[in-house]
């Protein structure tokens, strides 16, 4: 080991970091030069392990997103309750992304609204395909709002709040 490089943990040692200490110790990784990839693989796998069997989930592997941080990046079918899958997994980043083309009420041209993720265009696509979701989430009873939220990841209401910040941050257009 040369003196200019630092000691990284095993996975062994990892697993009995904190989840404040594993960030720390990731924000010091310089990820282009490949620190931290073994644990990345490790974490990796393990999420594999415990989350690789839900239907219409692919993992596609790990990488630096970004900015530079790892991420373990998975993709998965559009109609997908994206609750089901942790923000971060073992320290590790959870990247998710859509596979396949976007229903209408998102594509470029067609949408309503500049940001393709805003708001009203789940509340569209929800009303239009009511039962199509909840046929391919195997959910007969969801409600609009359990919906809207699985297609979101968290509560709907917190992600339009967070959009909405976004806009008065200036980072995104207004869709209201």
């Amino acid at each position: 080991m040369s003196p200019s490089r630092r000691r990284i943990p095993t996975f062994a040692e990892w697993l009995g970091l904190s989840d404040l200490e594993r960030r720390n110790e990731a924000a010091r990784w310089n990820t282009y030069g490949g620190e931290g990839s073994e644990i990345v693989a490790a974490a990796t796998e393990d999420f594999r392990a415990k989350y690789g069997n839900i239907p219409g989930l692919r993992l596609v592997e790990f990488g630096v997103y970004h900015g530079g941080d790892w991420v373990i990046a998975v993709t998965h079918r559009f109609i997908f309750d994206r609750r089901l899958l942790p923000p971060v997994h073992l320290g590790i980043g959870v990247h998710t992304s859509v596979r396949h083309d976007l229903p209408p009420e998102f594509q470029d041209g067609k949408r309503r609204y500049d940001y393709v993720w805003a708001p009203p265009h789940y509340e569209q696509f929800v009303d239009r395909c009511d039962d199509e979701i909840r046929r391919q989430l195997g959910r007969p009873d969801m409600s609009r709002g359990e919906m809207l939220s699985a297609l979101v990841g968290m509560p709907f209401e917190q992600f339009r709040e967070l959009c909405r910040q976004s806009v008065r941050e200036g980072r995104m257009a207004a869709f209201e």
